[in-house]
């Protein structure tokens, strides 16, 4: 959700923070809950196809060979250290400004769900890698971010809240705390929020490590800053803790190396999207090869179903009246954007990001207006709420983190201007939105026409500021220069009301 100061020490937050002993909560000096060494080495297995799918694209390690027994071609991450420089490459040469099939799909070792208060999390652990950060708004805001020495682990968590089953897919301030025999090694680490085509949203960084042994890491969860309607509504609002222990010997160097899976050269860099963990629910049948919507397959058989995946609903999940948009703006053809052959087609997109705009309005979709509208806007009676959802083609991952507006045009005069709010709801997941009720932002000058949206309206969506999320291999070059996208709101004679 929305970002939180992830500066915080040891001490701080003792006295709101609470750990999770089975469903109670209990202090922090209490015990957490924890997975032990034994459960995330019993997850390891053959990891390289589905679930090593959690960092696809995101390391680099050179030297490994590809799925046809070759080398594998490019720079590599590290000359030795423990890993002895057998780490892939993450290059793809010339990519396109777009989402791109990586070079391969990780191995890793995932542990078991750890409760922590209202949330659970999913450990994942890899090799040190190199990622892609974002601060600004083109080329030059992308920095690629290399792993210093060849030791320790990339170290990474999805968060889910226990209740609803949502991806928790924003909100900075978690770190990460590792320990060894009871003595700390290093600074608390502050994880990047991240996206990934495998793992969707999640918070990992690289974390060094002083060698061989068993290691503690203690999560601490900040209390969520983001607008959160619906059954999401007044929870996460304390600190929590949870924890994991982990091996780091040659056993998972040899294992989170060995079994890398490489894409076939001819299909590195091409648009498209590896699908999920867990594929067969979201994003694809998991059965392997290419699905209709251009994702790369992966091997079957892998059980992960227990690592959540962070989605926002296809099109046509959503009530309301949903806006009409040039499927040709923001390149290319969106057909294949949200696995909905008819209703994807009709999606705008910006720099890759295909974007649903929906209108809820008192007369026709009540329920949803007042969940989405919240508590706090009840009493002023609101008459619409409108919702922007932009997310990843191929996969449907939100994209959190960015700053969007809404202009509204009538026979080509402005009426208003709206900032669009992150807010995170339990039917919807992660959108951006805006209740509009009475004045509203009004900058016509007038004060005196009605800013509700009618039908036959423009309304431009702008974005602002791109998602200031790290980025895994095959996303670090899309969602970055992303123009505005027009969208007209039908008459509802006209099918305007699609969403059903």
């Amino acid at each position: 959700m929305a970002p939180d100061d992830p500066t915080a020490d040891d001490a701080a937050g003792s006295g709101d923070r609470t750990t999770a002993t089975g469903p109670a909560l209990a202090p922090a000096t209490d015990t957490t809950t924890m997975a032990t060494r034994r459960t995330l080495l019993s997850r390891t297995g053959a990891i390289s196809g589905a679930l090593a799918t959690g960092l696809a694209g995101c390391l680099g390690l050179g030297g490994g060979g590809d799925d046809n027994g070759e080398e594998s071609d490019g720079e590599t991450t590290d000359a030795g250290g423990d890993y002895g420089g057998r780490q892939p490459t993450v290059t793809v040469e010339d990519p396109p400004n777009a989402v791109f099939l990586p070079t391969h799909r990780e191995a890793m070792r995932v542990g078991e769900p750890v409760t922590a208060g209202e949330f659970r999390f999913v450990p994942m652990l890899s090799y040190p890698h190199p990622f892609w950060t974002i601060a600004g708004s083109d080329d030059a805001a992308v920095e690629r971010e290399t792993p210093e020495v060849g030791r320790g682990v990339h170290m990474m968590i999805t968060v889910q809240d226990r209740e609803t089953g949502l991806v928790v897919p924003v909100d900075d301030g978690i770190q990460f705390r590792v320990r060894s025999d009871g003595e700390r090694v290093g600074s608390p680490v502050s994880p990047w929020a991240m996206l990934s085509q495998e793992m969707g949203f999640h918070f990992g960084d690289n974390v060094g490590l002083p060698g061989d042994g068993t290691y503690e890491v203690e999560v601490t969860i900040p209390p969520l800053s983001v607008r959160r309607t619906g059954a999401l509504a007044g929870r996460g609002e304390e600190r929590v803790t949870g924890a994991f222990e982990f091996e780091y010997d040659d056993e998972f160097r040899h294992q989170v190396i060995g079994e890398i899976d490489y894409l076939e050269r001819n299909r590195r860099g091409e648009r498209g999207a590896l699908e999920p963990m867990g594929a067969g629910s979201d994003g694809g049948d998991g059965s392997g090869g290419s699905d209709a919507d251009g994702n790369a397959g992966h091997a079957s058989g892998m059980d992960h179903a227990h690592v959540p995946y962070a989605t926002v609903p296809a099109v046509d999940a959503y009530a309301g009246t949903r806006l009409v948009g040039d499927a040709s703006a923001g390149g290319a053809s969106s057909a294949s954007a949200d696995g909905e052959a008819t209703a994807a087609d009709e999606l705008p997109r910006s720099d890759d990001a295909p974007i649903v705009t929906v209108l809820f309005d008192a007369d026709a979709d009540e329920s949803d207006l007042a969940r989405l509208a919240g508590d706090e806007n009840r009493t002023q009676n609101p008459e619409q709420y409108l919702l922007v959802s932009p997310r990843t083609p191929y996969n449907r991952v939100p994209l959190p983190d960015a700053a969007l507006t809404a202009s509204i045009e009538r026979d080509g005069e402005l009426v208003a201007e709206y900032e669009l709010e992150q807010t995170l709801d339990s039917e919807y997941g992660h959108h951006y939105g805006v209740v509009v009720s009475g004045p509203g932002s009004d900058t016509s000058g007038s004060g005196s026409e009605s800013t509700a949206i009618s039908s036959g309206d423009s309304v431009t969506v702008s974005v602002d500021s791109p998602p200031q999320v790290a980025r895994h291999q095959g996303y670090e070059t899309a969602f970055l220069e992303m123009e505005s996208v027009t969208f007209e709101v039908p008459d509802a004679a006209e099918g305007g009301d699609t969403g059903n």
